[in-house]
C-alpha cells in the first residue's frame, strides 16, 4: 500500500510540474505574439508619421523624384551623394551635415593634441586623417551591413510577394503583407513606401524613392520589373520567384567566396600588421633602436601608402558587387 502512495504521489507532482510547465509555456508564447503584434504596430506607425513629415516638409520633392530614372536619382554633387548614404545607412537622429562637422572637428581636435603631445606638426596629419575618415567609415559600415541584411530578406520578401499575386492580391496590399510579416529594416521600407502611396504619391514614384534609400540592385530591378508590368503587363509573380533564387544563389556564391579567402584574407592582415607589432615590441624593448628609421619618412610613407593598396585591392577582388 506504501508503495501505491508513493506513486500516485509521484505521478501527481509529475502531472502538476508538467501542467504548471505548459501553463507558463503558453503565457510566454501568449506574450511573445502580444510583443511583435505591438512592435508591428509601433512599425507602421513611425513610418506612417516619417511619411507625413516628409510630405509635409517637401511635397514638391517627391514630384521631382518621379521624373528622373533611377540612376538619375544617384546623380549630384558630392554633397549630395553624401546624403544619400547616410539615408541608405538607417542612421536617425543626426543629419548628413553633423556627421561631417563632426569629423572635422575630431580630426582638428586629434591633430592639435598629437602636436602638442610631442611637438611635432608632422605627427598630427595622420592623427587627423584617421579621426576625420572614422565617422565617414562607420557611416559606410553601417549601410553595408544595412544592406546586408536587406539581400537576406528580399529572397523570401518576393516569394511574399509572388503568391500574394498568384492569389489576388495588388502590389499594395502584398507590400502591406510584406510590412506586417517581415522585420526590420525590410518592413520598415516597405511599409514607409505603401504610406507614401496612401498619402497621394504614385506607385512609381514610391518604388524609386524606395530603390533610392536602400541602393540595392535586386531592389532596382524589382522596381523596374513592376514599372514595365504595369504599362505592359507581364507574368510578374514568376519574375519575383526567379528573382529570389538568383539573389540566394549569388548570396551562396558569396559565402564561397569567403569562405575559400579566408587563409589568404588571415595571411594578408596577418602581414599589414606584422612590420607595426614589430615595430612596437623593438620600441618597447629598445626604445633608441627604431629612432633611425624615421630619419627615412618618404620610405615609411611609401610603405604606408603600398601596404593600404594592397588591403583595397585584396578587398576589390574579393568583392564581387563592385
Amino acid at each position: 500500500m506504501l508503495y501505491l502512495y508513493i506513486s500516485l504521489a509521484f505521478f501527481a507532482g509529475f502531472a502538476f510540474v508538467s501542467g504548471l510547465n505548459l501553463l507558463v509555456a503558453d503565457v510566454i508564447e501568449d506574450r511573445r505574439k502580444h510583443q511583435a503584434i505591438r512592435v508591428r504596430e509601433e512599425l507602421r506607425l513611425r513610418s506612417a508619421e516619417r511619411a507625413r513629415a516628409e510630405w509635409k516638409k517637401s511635397e514638391t520633392q517627391y514630384r521631382i523624384a518621379a521624373q528622373p530614372s533611377i540612376r538619375g536619382t544617384e546623380q549630384g554633387g558630392l554633397l549630395s551623394r553624401w546624403q544619400l548614404v547616410v539615408l541608405q545607412s538607417g542612421i536617425a537622429g543626426i543629419g548628413p551635415e553633423a556627421i561631417l562637422i563632426l569629423a572635422v572637428c575630431l580630426a582638428i581636435f586629434g591633430a592639435g593634441l598629437t602636436m602638442f603631445l610631442t611637438g611635432k606638426p608632422l605627427f598630427g596629419i595622420p592623427v587627423a586623417v584617421v579621426l576625420g575618415v572614422a565617422p565617414i567609415r562607420w557611416v559606410f559600415h553601417k549601410r553595408k551591413l544595412r544592406q546586408k541584411r536587406l539581400l537576406k530578406q528580399l529572397p523570401d520578401a518576393y516569394q511574399m510577394i509572388s503568391r500574394g499575386l498568384r492569389s489576388g492580391q495588388t502590389i499594395g496590399q502584398a507590400m502591406r503583407a510584406i510590412s506586417d510579416e517581415v522585420s526590420s529594416p525590410l518592413a520598415e521600407e516597405f511599409a514607409y513606401c505603401w504610406e507614401q502611396q496612401n498619402l497621394g504619391l504614385t506607385p512609381e514614384a514610391s518604388l524609386k524613392e524606395l530603390a533610392k534609400r536602400t541602393g540595392i540592385l535586386e531592389i532596382k530591378i524589382f522596381v523596374v520589373a513592376l514599372t514595365i508590368n504595369a504599362s505592359s503587363g507581364g507574368n510578374l509573380s514568376l519574375l519575383l520567384e526567379k528573382l529570389s533564387v538568383v539573389i540566394r544563389e549569388r548570396d551562396k556564391m558569396q559565402d564561397k567566396v569567403m569562405a575559400m579567402t579566408a587563409e589568404g584574407r588571415m595571411q594578408a592582415y596577418m602581414l599589414v600588421a606584422l612590420p607595426f607589432g614589430l615595430a612596437a615590441m623593438i620600441s618597447v624593448v629598445n626604445p633608441t633602436y627604431i629612432l633611425p628609421l624615421l630619419d627615412y619618412k618618404s620610405v615609411v610613407a611609401g610603405m604606408i601608402l603600398w601596404m593600404g593598396v594592397g588591403v583595397l585591392w585584396m578587398q576589390r577582388i574579393i568583392n564581387f558587387d563592385q
